[in-house]
């Protein structure tokens, strides 16, 4: 039922209101009430403005009085103002959704739709502030524009640095979607040969590249024609300009910027609508500045890596030495950072692109390795020294075979480690650091949290899994569970590595609940467990100087007992030896 059908009384009040104010003015000329096909009914009318006249309609939404009707042309192809929204759109009145009250009526709208006609009828001289609340964003604006050119803060400077009368020779690159085509400057030869490259992803799956001239156009001068690609050319030559074979051209005018792309096989030029980025406003706390120079080892690149490797880099993380030898297979969609470009291919191959499109400027080593696998154990050697040459350890693995191997990493490099673990069933999770000096070793750590979940009866639930999906069964959790426990494991990565202290958490192991299941009475519910100090050595392990001295002396021999053997097959060879 709509508004009125039920509120008769308003009905006559917005009848009375419209017949009240045509009595008293001349400007307005009543047509008629109707109702349209969705049951809305509709005032038709005249306004005239100066010499003009304007054949409005008011339609009341049927959630009136609630929201305000709105004043629209009656022919759908008419475009009034600068304050409408398109041909045949509403105009934007005084009166719209964040600011009208039941107590106004229709009547309000068309005086206010009048005072727009009028103010916009004025010469400049005369033109007075037209009462409107349009104030169209970014976003509206280009709603209906299919091709973008993107301005980047690092090009438009680099533009001020660019003579008149030269032609200078750049690279496009073009990233076509279903509703948009955009294109960014990726390299310009500047004039005096240096090429300069801004910070976008360098991939073979980031779009296309092609080239682009680039050049100034005086200000006083018409822009190059655009009634074909042919006479945007002769326009260009006119001015000693010889367009070379490309694609696009990008045209200074003053301040202003044109990009035009080019369609050779229907002899076009076709301009593109051109959007600077925004003034850089700081999105991350300025300690965060110091992860640009950390490097994390992150082994495991699954469902649960995958996304932690994406925050750093997003965070501000830069180095990543990346450890897996599993494939992305359309399965692992359902919770995995990777879509279904990736299929097929290495996890840690496609985790370091997706991490360059975050940070175009991260650097990520990569080993297709598996730790624990069937792997010759010099390779294994080689990726245990470089997880330790890194700054941070992070097993987002689950597979206690692998916590093992990076227990000898920590050992030997005295580097932390953080780990996450999301549990079967999807009702919960462990995130958790080692910090040499101030925690017990992970095994320890590991250790103490089995024990803490026998005293409370319920050892841990797990699913048999091998990094992720690779044993009898995958996890069963969804993305939301893996995102869950992926952002905390993140956050105590970032405090280890900014470093922050004291630390943002005062404990080194938390269980977090996702829905009532095993010790989780509800959903969030947190039990952070104490490990306490590091373990102190025993004295009596230690050996007293002679004993030491003695056990060195034996290593000493090892080493000569080595080289004499590396070079017993020269020993024949007097001149050689001597």
């Amino acid at each position: 039922m709509t508004w009125y059908i039920l509120n008769t009384h308003r009905h006559r009040l917005e009848r009375e209101a419209l017949e009240s104010l045509a009595s008293t003015v001349s400007w307005l000329t009543p047509i008629g009430w109707r109702i349209d096909d969705r049951l809305r009914l509709i005032w038709d009318a005249d306004v005239t403005a100066g010499e003009n006249v304007f054949s409005i309609c008011m339609r009341y939404p049927n959630h009136f009085p609630f929201s305000p009707p709105l004043v629209l042309p009656r022919d759908s192809r008419e475009w009034w103002s600068s304050h409408q929204y398109g041909a045949g759109g509403e105009l934007c009145l005084e009166y719209g959704p964040d600011n009208w009250h039941p107590d106004l009526t229709g009547a309000d709208m068309v005086q206010s739709a009048y005072r727009l006609f009028e103010g916009e009828r004025l010469s400049t001289e005369e033109q007075i502030s037209v009462p409107t609340r349009h104030a169209s964003t970014l976003g509206q604006e280009l709603r209906n524009k299919f091709s973008r050119f993107l301005m980047t803060r690092a090009f438009s400077e680099v533009l001020s640095r660019i003579p008149d009368g030269v032609l200078l020779s750049a690279q496009v690159v073009s990233l076509l979607n279903e509703e948009t085509y955009v294109a960014i400057v990726s390299s310009l030869v500047l004039p005096d040969g240096v090429t300069w490259a801004d910070e976008i992803p360098k991939l073979a799956n980031f779009g296309f590249e092609r080239p682009a001239a680039l050049f100034r156009w005086p200000i006083d001068a018409a822009l190059p024609s655009t009634e074909s690609l042919t006479a945007f050319r002769a326009s260009t030559a006119e001015r000693n300009l010889d367009l070379p074979d490309c694609t696009g051209a990008i045209v200074v005018q003053g301040t202003t910027i044109h990009y035009y792309w080019f369609a050779t096989a229907s002899d076009s030029a076709n301009k593109a609508s051109v959007i600077h980025q925004p003034q850089f406003s700081p999105r991350l706390d300025i300690s965060h500045a110091d992860l640009a120079a950390r490097k994390v080892a992150m082994v495991g690149c699954g469902s649960l890596g995958s996304k932690l490797a994406v925050i750093l880099a997003r965070s501000g993380l830069r180095k990543f030495f990346l450890v897996d030898d599993d494939i992305f297979f359309p399965d692992n969609l359902v919770r995995h950072e990777l879509d279904w470009r990736d299929v097929g291919t290495h996890k840690v191959d496609s985790v370091a692109s997706k991490i360059k499109l975050v940070a175009p400027d991260a650097v990520c080593e990569r080993r297709r390795h598996r730790l624990g696998g069937q792997e010759a154990s010099g390779s294994l050697e080689s990726v245990i020294e470089a997880i330790g040459d890194c700054d941070l350890i992070v097993d987002a693995t689950a597979n206690p075979s692998v916590f093992n191997y990076l227990c000898a990493a920590v050992a030997v490099s005295n580097k932390p480690l953080v780990w996450g673990e999301v549990f079967a069933g999807g009702y919960g999770g462990l995130v958790a650091r080692h910090r040499p000096s101030l925690d017990p070793s992970p095994a320890s750590m590991r250790r103490i949290i089995e024990n803490w979940c026998a005293e409370q009866g319920r050892p841990i639930e797990r699913a048999a899994n091998d990094y992720e999906g690779g044993g009898d069964a995958p996890h069963i959790a969804d993305d939301a569970d893996v995102s869950a426990i992926a952002a905390p494991a993140a956050r105590m990565a970032i405090d280890l590595l900014i470093p922050r202290n004291p630390s943002l958490f005062p404990h080194s192991v938390y269980f977090i609940g996702l829905a009532k299941g095993w010790i989780f009475e509800q959903p969030f519910e947190t039990h952070p467990i104490d490990v306490g100090p590091p373990e102190s050595v025993d004295p009596g392990s230690r050996l007293n100087p002679t004993e030491h001295e003695a056990e060195i002396e034996r290593i000493l021999k090892l080493f000569n007992e080595h080289k004499n053997a590396a070079t017993s097959d020269t020993q024949g060879d007097e001149t050689t030896s001597a």
